[in-house]
């Protein structure tokens, strides 16, 4: 039995079970989305597991998330293409989102695609699109900011699991 995989194993159960504790109690006030911070999570690992994964997990994450916001704002408010408009503005913030990977700290694309479909899919279902209206407000029930802070609490939660893996492993 390799003992680093069950201490990798062991620090997830047991902070993925604080995690969904906060989620429904104490971090139920920022609106942290379990869903999103256990995609963040598995992120932080697939980026590598270390203090570089950290700021790109979250940076390229919430980039994502902004540019799904984007979206919804542009589609509402300019009708470039009639029944095409929401397939155009898609397409459009697609290519900003990928094309903007160029940059250094959003450089993990699939991450930034993660953030864009967290974003967009809790919007869509959620209420059956009643948080649409919510995308441009600066409150806390901004699906953007929501998102945002899910990405970000589950980040720390993959590096505390990290750094408890590593702690009990040796």
């Amino acid at each position: 039995m390799n003992k680093q995989h069950v201490a990798l194993s062991l620090s997830v159960g047991v902070l993925g079970g604080i995690s969904v504790f906060l989620a429904s109690n104490l971090l139920s006030s920022v609106g942290y989305l379990i869903w999103v911070g256990f995609i963040a999570w598995g992120l932080f690992f697939k980026n590598g597991g270390d203090n570089n994964a950290l700021k790109m997990t979250i940076t390229a994450g919430v980039y994502g998330a902004v540019l799904a916001g984007l979206f919804f704002v542009l589609s509402g408010a300019i009708n470039i293409g009639g029944s095409l408009n929401g397939p155009i503005w898609i397409a459009i913030t697609v290519f900003l989102l990928i094309f903007g990977t160029q940059i250094p700290i959003f450089s993990c694309a699939p991450t930034a695609v993660c953030g864009y479909a967290a974003t967009a899919g809790y919007v869509i279902h959620a209420a059956d699109g009643a948080m649409i209206p919510m995308i441009s407000s600066a409150a806390m029930h901004n699906p953007v900011i929501t998102v945002s802070i899910s990405i970000i609490i589950g980040t720390i939660f993959g590096m505390l699991s990290g750094k408890a893996a590593a702690a009990i492993g040796n």
